[in-house]
């Protein structure tokens, strides 16, 4: 197993080779046929009715997630991060309604960037819990919103200068979270969530990625009921909603007795509740009487 720090290194150069691997590709921008869905049926009354319908189960998850953080205790300070997480989620959710219901690559922008600034406070998340507490603090939160206003920013940038929008730096936020988490969940300590939660959470987004890309095939071997798109709505729905469940689990918050956290996995502040010479049996010591996708 990797150290915590070999990890940590590996980490930021997954998100770097990302990053300079867009670069070297060279600006990505909407194709024609991007908004030509398999599943374009009237459905009551809504012009493709299952992708912006099949959205719905997000809002409900979403103020769910946010109920589930007010009940973090009032000194936890990863509360904010994934509150404004789940904000971020549900505005993404609403632009993608919005998207659904009258395609264009104006209301693809409206949907992509809420979108891409959730996927920048999931990994901001993920830092937060498993490398440096100080990732979920605000000067962290606030970098994440402004790199996604700024990607959006460069699209329309982009779009005036060169006629064609460059989507790639809402494209590298919205995959740095499978990164971050394919090289990290396994190795380093959580706080509130456990490597099992982060990794489960992400096999969620990687088959909605993918169920996404057979649009037509799911399509037609349904028997036009329900399109590939509209699976990766429901998917998704499947990934916040795990981790909207965990953040209120007890279980979550318990780091397993064979998992010992290392001499080093404090880069930042000490946990909240861990006594120095107890951290090999607890992760933290949250009271059990307040806790309950």
């Amino acid at each position: 197993m990797l150290s915590r720090r070999s990890t940590v290194a590996l980490v930021f150069a997954m998100a770097l080779a990302g990053a300079a691997g867009l670069v070297a590709w060279g600006p990505v921008s909407m194709v024609p046929h991007m908004h030509q869905f398999a599943d374009q049926r009237l459905l009551w009354g809504t012009p493709f009715g299952a992708n912006v319908w099949t959205h719905l189960p997000l809002l409900p998850i979403g103020l769910w997630g946010l109920w589930r953080v007010s009940r973090l205790p009032a000194s936890e300070p990863l509360r904010w991060v994934w509150g404004w997480f789940f904000c971020c989620q549900m505005l993404a959710t609403v632009g993608g309604m919005v998207y659904h219901w009258k395609p264009s690559d104006v209301s693809f922008i409206w949907d992509q960037v809420p979108r891409s600034a959730a996927c920048s406070l999931f990994a901001t998340a993920f830092l937060a819990e498993r490398i440096d507490r100080r990732f979920g603090y605000g000067p962290a939160i606030a970098t994440a919103l402004i790199a996604t206003l700024l990607g959006g920013i460069w699209w329309l940038y982009s779009l005036h200068v060169w006629g064609v929008g460059d989507l790639r730096p809402l494209i590298w936020l919205e995959l740095c979270p499978i990164a971050l988490v394919a090289t990290g969940a396994w190795t380093l300590h959580g706080h509130l969530l456990s490597r099992q939660d982060w990794m489960r959470s992400q096999l969620s987004f990687v088959v909605a990625q993918t169920v996404d890309w057979a649009d037509r095939p799911f399509f037609d071997w349904t028997g036009h009921v329900l399109s590939g798109h509209s699976l990766r709505h429901l998917a998704l729905a499947a990934c916040v909603g795990w981790v909207a469940y965990r953040l209120g689990s007890g279980s979550a918050r318990r780091a397993p007795h064979n998992d010992p956290i290392p001499a080093d996995a404090m880069l930042g502040e000490p946990l909240v509740g861990v006594q120095p010479m107890a951290v090999q049996t607890s992760a933290t010591s949250f009271p059990d009487s307040r806790l309950a996708s």
